[in-house]
């Protein structure tokens, strides 16, 4: 059985140290803006302990935050939408889960870097439309969703303005938005666990972590009551931007 001997002597006191603290920080992100919080921290753990172990260790931690959510608001989850994004999202999870997990350490983290460059503009894009969206276009969004998805953390942002668009708000949004999270992270292990790129000590690198981030997040709470909408938005492309830049930064180093 995997204990803490084995995490110190797989990663170092000190840098899961660092890891707990960058946790609890990037969540309390997280739980005050609503997202950022899981790029931010694969960021930080693609520096700490490298880039191809960052994606799958969090798959792992994101688990407890989305399961959790989807436990709390389990009768507001509208599960024709979840089905529908879902249905035209797992193939491209799985396709882009296995691309993810062959790609070279410097041409993946350029791949990052993209996606989370590209997600800045189709937020803007999708905002500024009054989308109205039924099964079709959830299936459809779902293929889009999937393919940033398998191998990006925080690409649900695409989701949102389709997910209201449908007639979802408030805990029917987060209820569904927090299921399709949960799933996709569930696809993501097993294909990650089937390429055999996540040991023991990372899956409870990953369970720990998860745990640190359920506090954080609550600690974001009392942020979120004091940012406007417009301020909202401008964090979130703010740290987009930085999240982009370290993986830019890891593509030229590794």
């Amino acid at each position: 059985m995997i204990g803490l001997d084995a995490l110190v002597a797989e990663f170092g006191t000190t840098t899961l140290i660092v890891i707990a603290i960058a946790a609890f920080i990037t969540s309390s992100i997280h739980g005050a803006v609503g997202v950022a919080g899981g790029m931010l921290m694969t960021g930080a753990l693609a520096l700490l302990i490298g880039v191809r172990a960052s994606v799958p260790i969090m798959s792992i931690a994101l688990i407890f935050s989305h399961g959790s959510r989807s436990l709390i608001y389990l009768p507001h989850i509208h599960f024709r939408a979840f089905g529908a994004v879902m249905l035209g999202a797992i193939p491209f999870i799985v396709l882009t889960s296995l691309i993810y997990t062959i790609l070279p350490v410097n041409i993946l983290a350029a791949v990052l870097a993209v996606i989370i460059f590209a997600s800045i503009p189709m937020r803007h894009w999708a905002r500024s439309r009054s989308i109205t969206a039924g099964y079709p276009s959830l299936i459809g969004i779902g293929t889009v969703y999937g393919f940033f998805a398998g191998a990006a953390i925080g690409s649900a942002t695409i989701l949102s303005p389709f997910l209201l668009g449908f007639g979802l708000f408030k805990e029917l949004f987060v209820a569904t938005m927090a299921m399709i999270s949960l799933s996709t992270n569930v696809v993501r292990i097993g294909v990650f666990s089937g390429a055999d790129i996540v040991s023991p000590e990372s899956a409870l690198l990953g369970v720990l972590v998860g745990l640190v981030m359920i506090a954080g997040n609550w600690s974001g709470k009392a942020i979120l009551e004091r940012i406007t909408i417009r301020r909202h938005g401008q964090l979130v492309d703010l740290l987009a931007g930085i999240g982009g830049m370290n993986f830019v930064y890891l593509a030229f180093t590794n």
